[in-house]
């Protein structure tokens, strides 16, 4: 049998469906823009003013210093020392971390660990982000499995501190990490004066106008389509859109998908009815968190999520039926051809 990784090489998450950023004197309308690889992801960027190439080169330097403390995969790497600590000592850790693990926690217990942060033994056994993937026996489903538990994640917050409670348990901040960044990346354009976007993977950021005044739209991602394909757009000046979907990281194996969002109380990728959840919010790490966790639930908890105010919800089933907060629908712009999609707005 062979089995054949699928990693989209870039989510095109945002179309430049108008073209230019806000006019301002002296500035010009042509954009800094590339992609690069970081955080285990692609990076897009592209920005418009006199500091644009600033900015780009700072997001790109905050990115590299987020991935050497937080990487699974890199040993150098404060979650590789917490991890390789586990069940012996706590580990001193950077501010930043520190936070990001309190609020990884925090997401845990508010989900009744059905996102956990310590699903990295479950990731680590499928090896699906790793580019090695294999579909794992059930013993070794099991013994992954019973070192998932977010509460033996001990944080000592006066010592800065994180421990793991019992050996060979690991944190995986891979659900959390790429939302925390693009918020601590939007101080980044707002302080050199420029506008346009930000998209590591399936998190986006937007700040500003195009040099014509008109809003940047964000293209909701096709699920069933190419990466260029959306099934609509709307405007988020100055908030993080982020979206989990199956499409993002997969392999096929006797064909079947074997998708990266692995749900810890079966220690298999999620079998839920959802194949895309989007969550747009000011705060990128709720975003980051809420996507993965209302994708494990399925669309049966979206009522709970549509009535929060703090973020706005869109999601797609596995039979092509497209709910969202009722006020996004207001603002987001249907794309006619996707006529295979039913958009319920009610």
């Amino acid at each position: 049998m062979s089995s054949t990784l699928r990693i989209s090489a870039l989510l095109l998450a945002v179309l430049m469906l108008l073209g230019g950023c806000r006019a301002m004197t002296g500035r010009s309308a042509e954009p800094v823009s590339g992609v690069e690889f970081a955080m285990n992801t692609w990076v897009e960027q592209r920005w418009y003013g006199d500091e644009a190439q600033e900015t780009y080169d700072d997001i790109m330097a905050c990115l590299r210093d987020l991935e050497a403390r937080l990487s699974l995969y890199r040993e150098d790497s404060e979650i590789s020392a917490l991890n390789a600590s586990a069940g012996r000592e706590p580990v001193r850790v950077s501010r930043d971390t520190f936070t990001l693990l309190s609020r990884a926690k925090e997401f845990s217990a508010e989900s009744g660990g059905l996102f956990d942060v310590t699903i990295a033994p479950l990731t680590l056994t499928w090896g699906i982000t790793s580019g090695e993937p294999h579909i794992p026996g059930e013993e070794e489903i099991a013994a992954a499995q019973a070192l998932v538990d977010y509460r033996g994640l001990i944080l000592d917050r006066e010592a800065q501190t994180a421990m793991l409670a019992r050996e060979g348990m690991k944190v995986d901040l891979g659900g959390i990490a790429k939302g925390m960044a693009a918020s601590v990346c939007a101080e980044i354009p707002r302080k050199h004066g420029v506008s346009g976007y930000l998209s590591i993977g399936g998190n986006t950021m937007v700040c500003g106008k195009k040099p014509d005044g008109q809003d940047f739209l964000v293209g909701l991602r096709d699920p069933r389509g190419e990466a260029n394909e959306a099934l609509g757009s709307f405007a988020m000046d100055g908030l993080t859109m982020a979206t989990t979907g199956d499409y993002e990281r997969y392999f096929e194996q006797d064909g079947v998908r074997y998708h990266h969002v692995l749900d810890p109380f079966t220690g298999r990728p999620s079998a839920s009815d959802l194949i895309s959840v989007t969550v747009i919010s000011a705060d990128g790490t709720l975003a980051d968190c809420l996507s993965t966790s209302i994708f494990l639930q399925g669309s049966g908890a979206l009522e709970q999520y549509f009535a929060r105010n703090d973020c706005r919800v869109i999601a797609v089933t596995k039979d092509l039926q497209v709910y969202a907060t009722p006020g996004l629908w207001d603002d987001f712009t249907i794309n006619p051809s996707k006529t295979q999609y039913t958009f319920h707005k009610s």
